[in-house]
């Protein structure tokens, strides 16, 4: 079977490939560039990839029309420009589910951490040489606050579990409000508002959809507990952003850690750099972990090993 592998960003890239290569009856094609994959399409039954996108994602997604091509898997979290495009219909796709979800949580509760225990005052100090102890009157503890989970998939639930270690009371947000053992609450999304007022720390973790663009608007961030820390491991239009600096500058919103902004890469004249309290980091809460990569090259060629043999597929994106 040939398999196609678009190998536009570096997660995961190396185990993925030797993976493929070890799978028998794999006949492994790397493609770099959005042309090199629509001229190694022809020929090929399968294709695994990253997001892309809307533009080059169109222009694959047409060159699958008509192909061989029964299966698509996508190696990132997030789909939003193959969505955008259209996905390709009588095509199985499925995803990464939770692969990165432990080193993304992780990730967040480094950004939480770092905001509540004024980490990056502690490096101007360093930078500056000065011993100023004052910073332990600005200091908050993780313990005994309350934390809203804003999407409870499987990121939001290995978040929901590291915030439980730091002594939390764990709120779960999401459409369908599904119980979990790591929440102390599970709620449904029409509840946000009222939510925001009783957390002291807000991590966003859901999609980005139609119906979750700029969720945390302005009356979303007024209605949060004044001097509430938010966290956003999800992606950047979830946030209102200029919003979300005004509330920074007024003292509503007491730090953000963002490790996704709106645009990316965010451009050196924006805004939000200027904002107080403010820590933003190179969209890579992902990275880092070879368990996660693990996980990653597993799912692909675990599916492929179910393609081959008639087996039903694992994590398929619903239609």
């Amino acid at each position: 079977m040939r398999v196609l592998y678009w190998a536009r960003l570096g997660l995961a890239r190396a185990a993925i490939t030797n993976g493929l290569k070890a799978v028998p009856g794999c006949e492994l094609v790397v493609a770099e560039t959005t042309d090199q994959v629509i001229a190694a399409l022809p020929g090929a039954h399968a294709l695994v990839l990253y997001d892309a996108p809307a533009a080059d994602a169109k222009r694959v997604t047409a060159a699958i029309a008509g192909s061989a091509v029964r299966w698509m898997h996508f190696v990132s979290a997030g789909r939003e420009g193959f969505e955008a495009a259209g996905l390709p219909k009588g095509v199985a796709i499925t995803y990464a589910a939770g692969a990165v979800a432990p080193t993304v949580a992780e990730h967040a509760m480094a950004l939480l951490l770092a905001l509540a225990r004024r980490v990056p005052e502690m490096v101007t100090q360093g930078v500056e040489r000065r011993w100023d102890r004052a910073l332990a009157a600005r200091a908050l503890s993780l313990e005994g606050g309350t934390i809203a989970i804003v999407g409870t998939g499987h990121i939001g639930i290995e978040v929901a579990r590291r915030a439980r270690a730091f002594g939390m009371h764990t709120i779960g947000l999401s459409r369908r409000a599904a119980a979990d053992a790591a929440l102390d609450e599970s709620l449904p999304l029409e509840r946000l508002h009222a939510t925001l007022s009783r957390a002291d720390a807000v991590v966003i973790a859901i999609a980005l959809a139609d119906g979750t663009r700029h969720l945390i608007d302005r009356p979303a961030l007024a209605a949060c507990k004044r001097g509430a820390m938010i966290v956003n491991i999800a992606r950047g239009d979830i946030i209102d952003q200029p919003a979300l600096i005004d509330a920074l500058a007024s003292g509503q919103i007491g730090a953000a850690g963002l490790d996704v902004t709106s645009p990316e890469p965010l451009a050196a004249d924006d805004p939000l750099w200027q904002a107080p309290n403010v820590l933003i980091a190179p969209h890579f809460g992902g990275g880092g972990s070879a368990a996660s990569i693990a996980r990653l090259a597993r799912g692909v060629t675990d599916n492929l090993s179910r393609l081959m043999t008639g087996q039903p597929l694992l994590h398929i994106v619903p239609k």
